[in-house]
């Protein structure tokens, strides 16, 4: 699997006013998984853009806070080479990422990070905006045995809002490819149905959800069904009778 990524998640602005320009990149693969048997790995990096750029390579332990916010921490678990990198234009290096911890029986997980170098200051630079990429590999020791366990718990509906947690009792990490939320009629009908974010839920971690529910379907809402589409199955949890509007 290969991307294609510019200015992602940081930036930063080089002295002066005008266009906005960005490092261009191509990283393969985006996630890297390593075992006992597989504990290094090579990630391809490739300069799609028309000028020589610099990054920084830095490895970070990855956690979750239960909103889902992405929490790093500086780590020596992870040997990353080389720890700077520089690519002239249509240049492609190989960068190499390998596991100095023991594995364990949970699955680990971290980020490494590609965080784009200020280029020298230059006067076509200096009359231009520079915005910094930073692009975030997951990487993923494997655990001695991975065990696949997501709940969804704690469905409540109260106010107009709905909450729930969904929780990861497994080894590994999942990544659902979407969750819904739907209000049902008396009838079976679907009155309403909400998207709400999907994304990494770590081995020992959860997320909490809240929905606003919309006021016009509310009193007409006799279940609430909340439904998670895994790689491997859809779990769903119900709410008979949620009386959504009472405070």
């Amino acid at each position: 699997m290969a991307a294609r990524l510019a200015a992602i998640a940081t930036a930063a602005l080089v002295l002066g006013a005008g266009p906005a320009r960005a490092a261009e990149v191509q990283v393969s693969p985006v996630i890297v998984s390593l075992s006992p048997t597989a504990r290094s790995a090579i990630v391809l990096v490739r300069n799609q853009g028309q000028e020589t750029v610099r990054f920084e390579l830095q490895a970070r332990s990855w956690t979750q806070s239960p909103a889902g916010e992405m929490l790093v921490e500086p780590t020596s678990d992870l040997a990353v080479y080389p720890p700077v990198l520089t690519l002239a234009p249509g240049e492609e290096r190989n960068v190499r990422i390998g596991a100095i911890t023991p594995f364990g029986a949970v699955e680990k997980t971290y980020r490494v990070f590609l965080q784009e170098m200020a280029p020298p200051e230059t006067s076509e630079a200096t009359a231009q905006v520079r915005v910094l990429s930073r692009i975030g590999l997951p990487i993923f020791l494997s655990p001695s045995k991975a065990v696949e366990r997501t709940r969804l718990l704690d469905l409540v509906a109260r106010a107009g809002k709905v909450t729930f947690r969904l929780v990861n009792e497994g080894t590994v990490h999942v990544r659902p490819t979407s969750v819904k939320l739907t209000g049902l009629g008396a009838d079976g009908k679907t009155v309403f149905e909400t998207d709400l974010p999907a994304w990494y839920v770590l081995p020992g971690g959860e997320r909490i959800y809240e929905a606003v529910i919309p006021p016009e379907a509310c009193a007409s809402i006799q279940e609430l069904e909340v439904s998670a589409a895994l790689p491997r199955d859809v779990i769903r949890t119900k709410l008979a009778k949620p009386n959504a509007c009472a405070p």
